[in-house]
């Protein structure tokens, strides 16, 4: 029973520690989204938008694309509750974005240039979606994983600053930030959720390769060590 207790409170700190992962991608994304409206910048919008990721970090959030990528860290009889988590993680992160995009809309605060940008996501292909999902997921695993092993401040801070606007300056998709973006433009469709579903498969895949290469690398060496 108290096993059991365990589980249902992890569960429902994940749930919360997603709703406000995803509140952070909107702040950080109507960061960006009103800084290119007042400065026509991309890269200034890029990185001023890394601070929803900042904020993620130091605070412990569960964020799906910084999660999802230490699936392989868990043994074969715990990837069943992690894989819960990750899918009530996402769908925290969804609630999150999708609350403060609607007080977004009650504040009148939604940039006018978040449907033009929409209109030309919903105009990519699906294994464009896919693809710019997976480099976006491993960007995101270097901006995590470097902030996590990285010992010196400025060092961390830097690369994940680089990583969260690199991904965005390169036109890469991150389905959280693309679900907050949906929510301002109140474009909830089928292509729509489509689209958002491609990320995510891009984003999870993109998550996994760096570590399953490292376990595989890790694993080899360890063989010629014998």
């Amino acid at each position: 029973m108290k096993h059991s207790s365990s589980k249902i409170n992890r569960i429902l700190i994940v749930f919360l520690n997603g709703i406000l992962a995803g509140v952070c991608i909107g702040i950080g994304g109507l960061l960006f989204l009103k800084t290119k409206e007042y400065t026509n910048n991309t890269v200034l919008g890029a990185l001023f938008f890394s601070i929803g990721l900042i904020l993620i970090c130091n605070f412990g959030f569960f964020l799906y694309t910084g999660k999802i990528c230490y699936l392989f860290d868990y043994k074969s009889d715990e990837i069943g509750f992690y894989a819960l988590q990750l899918i009530t993680g996402i769908i925290g992160n969804y609630l999150g974005a999708l609350g403060f995009a609607s007080l977004c809309k009650l504040m009148n605060l939604v940039p006018n240039n978040v449907f033009s940008m929409i209109d030309l996501k919903l105009q990519l292909n699906w294994y464009e979606l896919i693809i710019r999902g997976i480099f976006c997921g491993m960007l995101i695993y270097f901006a995590v994983e470097g902030f996590k092993v990285i010992n010196n401040n400025f060092g961390k801070y830097v690369v994940l600053i680089m990583c969260v606007a690199g991904f965005i300056i390169c036109g890469f998709e991150h389905c959280i930030a693309n679900m907050f973006y949906i929510s301002l433009d109140n474009t909830i469709t089928l292509q729509s959720f489509l689209m958002i579903l491609y990320v995510i498969i891009g984003n999870t895949i993109g998550g996994l390769i760096v570590p399953l290469v490292n376990k595989v690398v890790k694993k080899l060496e360890r063989g010629n060590d014998d």
